[in-house]
């Protein structure tokens, strides 16, 4: 089965997460099926937007931790996981057509970092976001360290990261990171809604506009730095030890090693 499907409707290519089973947790080949679609997106003229979504429960519920529990990886593995994730995140700020990022349940480390990445957010006003990645031994990624204080201020930004909260999409409203926050039922309508008014617009000055304001001294050293970032985490023993915590649904005990 594909990890995601997509559709064209009304001008706007639809990428939908679809691995309902692992509440769309994000794996290799999700995140390379997704970059592939958005690759070709960016190329072709009849799509002037792009909506991202999540079959089942949820929108994404980050790294699939079960994948990273079982089996060894090498270096190579790692860092290459960890730069489709970068990747994905980064055609999303950077393809030409505007994105639109459609959320339920839950957005939560990569899924956080997918919907932060998208030039809209439309999140159900019950669903939930969040960054727990240094709650679990790991670090962020999505160019989130630039983007989410750009989006809702240093302040916001350091809560959201340095602690961990989930924050209803009410919340992600109230302090800016949301362009609308309905309720569940009315995503899909006021998803529609929106893209209607995204594709009305001219398309080559939409792609200038959307490259205007997203410009970002210093993006590429930041994706880099992310990189960098999670994969030494990642050959810790506090990283094994938040993996194997989140797998067996305790507590980690963290050593700092």
């Amino acid at each position: 089965m594909s990890e995601i499907v997509t559709k064209q409707e009304n001008q706007a290519l639809h990428i939908i997460f679809n691995r309902p089973e692992r509440l769309n947790a994000v794996n290799e080949a999700l995140y390379q099926q997704t970059l592939d679609a958005l690759n070709r997106a960016a190329e072709d003229p009849s799509v002037r937007c792009v909506v991202i979504s999540g079959n089942g429960r949820a929108f994404c519920a980050g790294a699939d931790m079960k994948a990273h529990k079982s089996g060894v990886r090498t270096r190579e593995d790692r860092e290459a996981y960890i730069v489709l994730g970068q990747q994905v995140c980064e055609r999303i700020q950077t393809i030409s057509k505007p994105v639109v990022a459609v959320v339920h349940g839950y957005a939560v480390g990569g899924g956080a970092e997918i919907a932060t990445s998208a030039d809209f957010l439309i999140i159900a006003e019950d669903a939930q976001l969040g960054f727990p990645e240094l709650a679990i031994g790991t670090y962020v990624g999505g160019g989130v360290t630039l983007r989410l204080p750009r989006l809702i201020g240093l302040r916001h930004a350091s809560n959201l990261l340095m602690l961990g909260d989930r924050i209803s999409g009410a919340k992600c409203l109230e302090i800016g990171l949301a362009t609308e926050s309905p309720p569940a039922e009315q995503l899909q309508e006021r998803t529609s809604a929106l893209v209607k008014r995204i594709v009305k617009n001219a398309p080559i000055p939409m792609a200038r506009l959307k490259a205007a304001i997203n410009v970002q001294p210093s993006a590429e050293t930041v994706f880099q730095t992310e990189t960098d970032g999670v994969l030494a985490m990642m050959e810790t023993k506090d990283w094994a030890e938040g993996v194997a915590a989140f797998a067996e649904r305790r507590s980690p005990r963290f050593e700092g090693k």
